[in-house]
């Protein structure tokens, strides 16, 4: 475990700050959830996350419709690439999504479609390879944990049945996660 050298006091309400550059860090944004491990003598913090439970149905459904429409399709949660498949899975999958995805996560559309860099896409990933995409959120309780994406990367539209395809997914997975 590494030390930050920063040293807060508790309050009279048991509360503690956590410093803004460490949850910048580590990509904690006001109103996440954190899970305490207790280990001995030392309190640990996690983001709490959905993505275990995400990353496996998710990855069973997507390669399931990858045997039929042999399409790049990716699920995120908040953070990172948790499911994928095509030729870009490996590159893909266990990275932070970018910046401009992680605002996608705050847009009220259901549906967007854009053309994008993969550096756009996927952080630290500095390839000059352009794709089109669509995405659709994947809500849980009214809030958007997460983005179905579908990738393009030969410049061909997409279909009205991919636009379906990519809904279908993030409304599955809301309902999975919802029950």
């Amino acid at each position: 475990m590494k030390t930050t050298g920063v040293v807060r006091r508790i309050d009279d309400l048991g509360r503690i700050v956590i410093p803004k550059d460490i949850r910048k860090s580590l990509r904690i944004r006001d109103g996440e959830s954190l899970e305490f491990f207790v280990d001995k003598e030392t309190i640990s913090l996690k983001k709490f996350s959905t993505s275990a439970a995400l990353s496996e149905i998710a990855q069973s459904l997507l390669d399931t419709i990858y045997i039929t429409i042999n399409k790049n399709i990716f699920v995120t949660d908040r953070d990172k690439f948790v499911a994928g498949t095509g030729k870009y899975k490996k590159e893909f999958c266990g990275y932070n999504i970018s910046t401009k995805l992680e605002e996608r996560l705050f847009d009220t559309e259901s549906l967007v479609k854009e053309s994008s860099l993969i550096e756009e896409i996927v952080d630290n990933k500095k390839a000059g390879i352009e794709y089109k995409y669509i995405l659709s959120p994947i809500l849980s309780e009214g809030e958007t944990i997460g983005l179905t994406l579908m990738l393009n990367e030969d410049g061909k539209s997409f279909t009205e049945e991919d636009e379906h395809i990519i809904q279908i997914i993030a409304n599955f997975l809301s309902k999975y996660l919802e029950d």
